[in-house]
């Protein structure tokens, strides 16, 4: 059974850490500001930076200010106007030659060490985990999680909430009518984990799961593992103590120590790798606001189906749609000024394939798609192929800067197949859009066919495949 979807984790990641996934094949929505702050690069530890940070969103996507967030990277060694505060010297540069010696290291390796046994015996804990970086132009993000010993959890961010009961985990995306509820055993790091494909970029509860290979991954949000004890620098009157981590490629962590209950109160991150532009690092703390309690939970964690529909993968749950389900009209502009409604095209199957000039993943998707709407016009059947432009950002205040953008690209690459224009981005909103290239097969009598998220090199096979059961489709 396939378990996760690169859809879901990639807005799991960009919405809450604002982590820019630069090879995924999908580009998600964003709730940029108008006038955003001074731009710099935006990098996990292990990934090269691209031209721009992502602007995370504290609600769910608003398509009326959609923004690109997969901007066209720049050329190999093209000199980069990096911002002051992404300049910052290495943590461990204030750090004197006792707080970094043999002895030091021995303290903060030991501790370290202690973390798995400290988190692993705690009962039951209330947690908000706060991450603040100059990417996220002054907006913290938030995520929430409950924990009990014997292995339930719920987490709580944008977009996604996360339940793990016994060996059931319960995933929601917020706005969609359904949930995806698998089965999966072992801690709940590891369950949820399994889950969605990749280790959660939870400090806590990855510490929970009380495995101390973990603990380095743990310091950079479960990015990397080969973090290593590189200081300690004590607290004092009662201010925390402090470990300084290193990794080869140059990140480095300060974790600051409870010195009440021995846990995290807080990490500062330095992000940097070979691959940034000299002297470039990322900062980022994380605090942890959390409550731990002796026995359980005031509130016990629950999942209340609430008369949802009921899915056990989480590509069926990504997806706004259920096959069957009946497809919102929408009346759209072409590029002429004409229009066209869903009612219009009755009787014929319809390829919609929504897309945006600044989407990487579109420009691979376009071309595909084009030859399938060959295809489909060779066959001489019923079949209606539009491509549907979603999320430009333009100046609004410059006439018609929209239908010049779009027109004048569209005419540029002399596709055989036309494309409207969603002004209002209604009709985006309407069917669920999370990201694009977003394609939906439509049957002759106005119901869902297929839906694809994503650019897919087999596409114009599985388009086929798609239209010829919508044409066979009766009632």
């Amino acid at each position: 059974m396939k378990k996760s979807s690169l859809s879901v984790q990639s807005v799991m990641f960009t919405l809450v850490f604002g982590i820019s996934l630069a090879c995924a094949p999908i580009c998600l929505a964003q709730n940029p500001s108008d006038t955003p702050a001074a731009k710099a690069p935006t990098a996990t530890p292990t990934t090269t930076p691209t031209a721009a940070p992502a602007a995370t969103p504290t609600t769910a996507p608003d398509m009326d200010s959609a923004e690109p967030q997969d901007q066209m990277a720049p050329p190999p060694n093209a000199p980069m106007n990096v911002p002051p505060e992404f300049k910052a010297p290495a943590p461990s540069t204030t750090w004197s030659a006792d707080e970094k010696s043999a002895l030091a290291v021995a303290q903060a390796t030991a501790i370290v060490k202690s973390f798995p046994a400290r988190y692993s015996a705690i009962p039951a804990l209330e947690e908000t985990m706060i991450i603040r970086s100059p990417q996220f132009q002054g907006q913290d993000q938030k995520v929430q999680l409950l924990a009990t010993k014997s292995g339930d959890a719920k987490v709580i961010m944008p977009g996604i909430t996360l339940t793990r009961l016994n060996d059931q985990v319960y995933v929601e995306m917020d706005g969609r009518p359904k949930y995806a509820q698998i089965k999966q055993a072992g801690t709940a790091v590891k369950a949820l984990g399994e889950v969605m494909g990749g280790k959660l970029p939870l400090p806590t509860l990855i510490l929970l799961g009380g495995d101390s290979a973990d603990v380095a991954a743990a310091m950079t949000l479960g990015q990397n593992p080969d973090m290593f004890p590189s200081g300690f620098r004590a607290g004092v009157d009662g201010k925390p103590d402090q470990i300084l981590m290193i990794d080869p490629q140059g990140t480095e962590v300060v974790a600051f120590i409870d010195p009440k209950t021995g846990l995290l109160a807080s990490i500062d991150m330095s992000l940097t790798n070979p691959q940034f532009p000299p002297g470039l690092r990322l900062p980022m703390s994380v605090t942890f606001e959390r409550k731990v309690y002796d026995a359980g939970l005031p509130t016990p964690i629950a999942f209340d189906p609430a008369g949802r529909k009921m899915t056990d993968t989480l590509d069926s749950l990504d997806q706004p749609f259920d096959v069957g389900d009946a497809a919102p009209d929408f009346i759209l502009q072409t590029l002429d000024g004409g229009k066209i409604t869903l009612a219009d095209l009755k009787g014929k199957v319809v390829v919609l394939d929504f897309w945006a000039t600044w989407c990487k993943p579109c420009m691979m998707a376009l071309p595909l798609l084009d030859t399938f709407a060959k295809w489909a016009n060779e066959s001489g059947k019923p079949i209606a192929v539009y491509g549907v432009n979603v999320m430009e950002k333009v100046d609004k205040q410059v006439p018609n800067s929209r239908e010049k953008l779009v027109g004048d690209f569209w005419k540029g690459k002399a596709f055989s197949f036309p494309t409207l224009i969603d002004f209002d981005e209604q009709v985006g909103k309407d069917y669920k859009l999370t990201g694009i290239p977003f394609t939906v097969v439509i049957t002759p009598n106005g119901k869902i066919a297929a839906i694809h998220m994503g650019f897919d090199e087999k596409s114009v096979e599985n388009l086929k495949k798609d239209v010829e059961a919508a044409l066979a489709t009766k009632g």
